[in-house]
């Protein structure tokens, strides 16, 4: 059952100008020539229901109508339009006081106020030693209450109020006035009221007591009501808009909400915050110290629904930050300028989009993965996925991404900006921040420093919380697949994964090349993959070594019977390889191979086998090797290069990565001696990676 209803209140006040009201505008004059008067609407469109039994908090900036609004609960004014009905017994505490006669004494004013909150005399004598003891004034209970103090006053209008077994409980902020014992004395017993089922409405602009007291908070900006749900997140709401108005604008569109607070941005979904506290905010590295977006002095010299701009100053740097951001199409777009007053010496400058844990899985380019658990001993940051200075895109998804449309959504990143020393970052932080975070960052050479007078972008980046997460997958995906029929080639920096049918054939390492030079592996995974270009469906990519002197090419292309795979060695400085080899790593469920020269069983996998086993006997030259399952297609890796002589292989890995390779190993003859590069371009391996449906027990080829 609601004991209170407040239905569309709207509560007016003239604009009065002192001096003035009665000759000035606004004044006597005008109301006798019958002319309208200025307001200014203290509460606009008000709603809601308080049910028995439930503890409510009202908050809000000075101004917001907080005062107002319980005046109307309590009766003491009436709206200007709209309703308000409240059932029961009413006690309210709404200013300092009130309902006191200065001339009568403590006592007097006791007998006083209780009879204004409804009870008799024999009830208030009932209570009349609960009321004295609680507000503790007993020496000056027969003094007249205008020689009390603020406190006194406030101890001795609670204790009446808490012990007049009202129905209703309102509270304004008087309560600040007290001590800290009276303060703890009225949460216990507002405690108390509420295990007796009595309804409160409480306003405070202490957002702990709030926090702890009530069940439900609202939210009072402007006049305007504001609910987002649980107490925390309301609180939450709030204080991300604290500061002067000139530094704080929100703005709204296509169910997103945007919260600009004086150098940071807190971003919202459907009424739920999808970043963490830190929200979006920026950093200006210059002479050994970070300048951070909050610490300068912010003013919006432009607003509207869905955007603002806002100038912020900092206060140890000739830097005027701008920062132009606004809601479109189900995305956040954020771009930062630094405008410069003379040349500075700026060594790099980050944009930091903070997120909640509830983030889990990532997507850095086409690169999957998780984010680890921030443990109790994580001190510092730490990346998530290796960064790269091409990649522009990423996105992470909630663990709930599939969820009912109140869970939080997928975010998709996008950098759109001409600066050449951008790169895009995901990590973890560090246990105490405990949360996700994108950064976008620049790091400025030496060489081209200090930045000039001027204005100068740093960021441009697009936050999209629309899209489905598969959709997103599958963009990114495609980004870098080549397709020939059924088969699906996707690189992934050094591996290639094949697919069938969107049934993933390869795992663990997928095909990848590696180099045995100086006993030390050097796989193709562990380079640094500079580049990836696209060209109709051929796919290139460049990686460096970090060990050794050479790069290598990839070219990835659909032909008629697969996809071609070239791996161009460029070696850098005179370098010597003992082997090296081109592999396709397979799942368990491959039972068979086949090449030209032999054909066997994989072996089973066996748990003391820590290393990789060879399967086959015959390392005669050969060009085709084929591995062959009762349930999946079946895998050809062939050799077409006529300057590149492979010995096709078969093997198992170790027992705990139980897989199957099938691999073109390139060896000196006999298996001694070392292959020696000059500086140059090498053909490390040329050929054609097929699928088809299992042809059975017997048969494989290149023709398959």
């Amino acid at each position: 059952m609601a004991l209170i209803e407040a239905e569309h209140i709207r509560k007016e006040y003239p604009l009065r100008r002192g001096a003035r009201v009665l000759l000035g505008r606004g004044g006597l004059r005008d109301w006798l020539a019958g002319r309208r008067r200025e307001t200014f609407a203290a509460l606009d469109d008000v709603s809601f229901t308080v049910e028995q039994g439930e503890a409510v908090g009202v908050i809000g900036a000075n101004g917001s109508g907080k005062s107002t609004l319980l005046k109307i609960l309590a009766g003491v004014t009436q709206p200007t339009s709209g309703r308000a009905a409240v059932h029961g017994r009413v006690a309210s505490l709404l200013e300092l006081g009130a309902g006191f006669h200065p001339m009568l004494t403590g006592r007097e004013n006791i007998y006083l106020n209780a009879g204004l909150l409804g009870l008799r005399r024999r009830d208030t004598d009932a209570v009349f030693d609960a009321i004295v003891n609680f507000a503790d004034i007993g020496p000056f209970l027969d003094n007249p209450v205008d020689t009390y103090s603020s406190g006194m006053y406030v101890r001795l209008g609670f204790a009446v109020a808490v012990h007049s077994d009202p129905d209703v409980f309102l509270v304004d902020e008087v309560l600040s006035v007290g001590d800290e014992s009276f303060q703890r004395k009225c949460r216990e017993r507002i405690g108390e009221l509420r295990e007796q089922g009595k309804t409160i409405v409480f306003v405070s602009h202490d957002l702990n007591i709030v926090n702890t007291l009530c069940e439900r908070v609202f939210l009072l900006s402007k006049g305007s009501l504001i609910s987002r749900g649980g107490s925390q997140e309301t609180i939450d709401y709030y204080l991300r808009q604290t500061g002067s108005d000139e530094g704080v604008h929100v703005m709204r569109a296509d169910g997103l909400e945007a919260v600009f607070s004086h150098g940071r941005v807190s971003v919202y979904r459907h009424g739920r915050e999808v970043t963490a506290p830190g929200g979006l905010h920026c950093f200006i590295d210059s002479m050994g110290t970070r300048h951070v977006s909050t610490q300068a002095a912010w003013q919006v010299v432009d607003k509207g629904a869905a955007h603002c701009r806002a100038r912020g100053v900092m206060p140890r740097l000739p830097v005027t930050l701008w920062w132009d951001v606004s809601i479109a199409e189900g995305a956040l777009h954020w771009r930062i300028d630094a405008e410069c007053a003379r040349a500075v010496e700026i060594a790099g400058a980050d944009a930091h989009v903070h997120l909640p844990t509830r983030y889990r899985d990532w997507l850095y380019g086409d690169l999957e993965g998780v984010f680890p658990d921030i443990e109790p001993g994580d001190v510092t940051w730490a990346d998530a996925a290796a960064p790269e200075a091409t990649c522009r895109e990423a996105a992470i998804f909630p663990e709930d991404a599939q969820g009912d449309g109140t869970a939080l959504p997928p975010v998709d990143f996008a950098l759109a900006s001409s600066q050449p020393y951008l790169r895009m970052t995901l990590s973890n932080t560090d246990f105490i921040t405990g949360c996700r975070v994108l950064q976008a960052g620049i790091r400025i050479p030496s060489n081209e420093r200090p930045t000039p007078a001027g204005t100068h972008e740093l960021v441009t980046l697009r936050m999209d919380m629309e899209k489905d997460a598969a959709a997103i997958r599958e963009r990114a995906r495609q980004g870098r697949v080549v397709t020939s029929g059924p088969l699906a080639a996707r690189f992934d920096n050094g591996r290639v994964r094949l697919s069938y049918e969107g049934e993933e054939l390869t795992q663990f390492f997928h095909v990848y090349a590696a180099i045995l030079s100086g006993n030390l592996w050097n796989d193709s995974a562990n380079l640094q993959w500079e580049t990836v270009e696209r060209d109709n469906g051929t796919l290139r990519a460049t990686g460096a070594a970090r060990r050794f002197p050479f790069r290598q090419h990839w070219t990835l292309r659909p032909v008629d019977k697969g996809v071609a795979l070239e791996i161009v060695l460029e070696v850098l400085e005179p370098w010597t390889a003992q082997e090296y080899h081109t592999s396709v790593v397979l799942r368990a469920e491959y039972e068979r191979w086949a090449t030209e020269h032999e054909s066997g069983a994989f072996p089973e996998f066996h748990p003391s086998r820590e290393h990789w086993v060879h399967a086959n006997r015959d390392y005669t030259p050969g060009r085709w090797i084929t591995a062959l399952s009762s349930s999946l297609p079946s895998v050809t890796l062939e050799n077409t290069s006529e300057l590149v002589e492979t010995r096709m292989t078969a093997l198992n890995t170790s027992y705990h990565s139980r897989s199957r390779v099938i691999q073109a190993l390139c060896a000196p003859q006999g298996g001694e001696g070392a292959w020696t590069f000059e500086p140059g371009r090498w053909v490390y391996f040329e050929g054609v990676l097929s699928a088809a449906p299992a042809p059975g027990e017997h048969g494989g080829g290149p023709s398959c």
